[in-house]
């Protein structure tokens, strides 16, 4: 019987919490496109986890033993967020993209650019009507069926109820498992067709942003 707790997020889940997001993120996000240049993929994981712990105010990984298998990152409007003192120094990170080769800083600039300016684009005048938002919830392939997930998600909307929040959302795209998100009462509000240009293909997916009221 798989021996599975879950418990706060500290310092020493960082590069599990790297290696969930690219594992769930990695074919969506181009990410495969740097596996020969470990370095460069490090750095950009390295930026990509910060853009989701620096907002969040609540954060659980679920354990099997001793690995991490999953984790649920969260905000809600008004409160501290909770991780900024694992924020390293951005500068060695900043200085291995910018050395990195054209076609790979182009493609990282054209994966930023598009993803936010789709974001902005669904979120535009909508935004405002959200106490909080679901920031990540990831599960490790090997640990699917466990119904982990969903009590990663039971632990996010405690927290939220905690915090009087009313309604909630989060973005997701069409690589995701968004069928979870469908069995467990977030309702999709809107969606939008990214397109990527990137150096050697074009790549194209949906974007979606559920909401989730309690």
């Amino acid at each position: 019987m798989n021996d599975i707790t879950i418990r706060n997020i500290e310092g020493k889940d960082l590069p599990a919490l790297k290696s969930l997001i690219a594992e769930a993120f990695g074919e969506g996000w181009n990410l495969s496109r740097f596996d020969k240049n470990k370095d460069f993929l490090q750095a950009l994981l390295e930026v990509y986890l910060s853009i989701f712990l620096s907002p969040s105010t609540f954060g659980r990984v679920a354990m099997i033993g001793n690995e991490v298998v999953g984790a649920v990152l969260c905000s809600v409007g008004g409160e501290t967020a909770q991780f900024r003192m694992f924020h390293k120094d951005i500068a060695p990170n900043t200085l291995t993209l910018l050395t990195a080769a054209e076609d790979e800083r182009m493609d990282v600039a054209e994966h930023m650019s598009v993803s936010f300016q789709t974001i902005g684009q669904l979120l535009e005048n909508r935004a405002d009507t959200y106490d909080g938002s679901l920031e990540l919830l990831v599960v490790t392939e090997q640990a699917q069926g466990l119904k982990i997930g969903k009590a990663l998600w039971d632990e996010a909307a405690d927290y939220f109820k905690s915090k009087n929040a009313k309604a909630i959302y989060l973005i997701a795209d069409s690589t995701c498992n968004i069928g979870f998100y469908d069995n467990n009462g977030f309702i999709g509000a809107d969606t939008k067709e990214a397109v990527y240009n990137y150096t050697t293909e074009q790549k194209k997916t949906n974007v979606f942003v559920y909401e989730y009221k309690f």
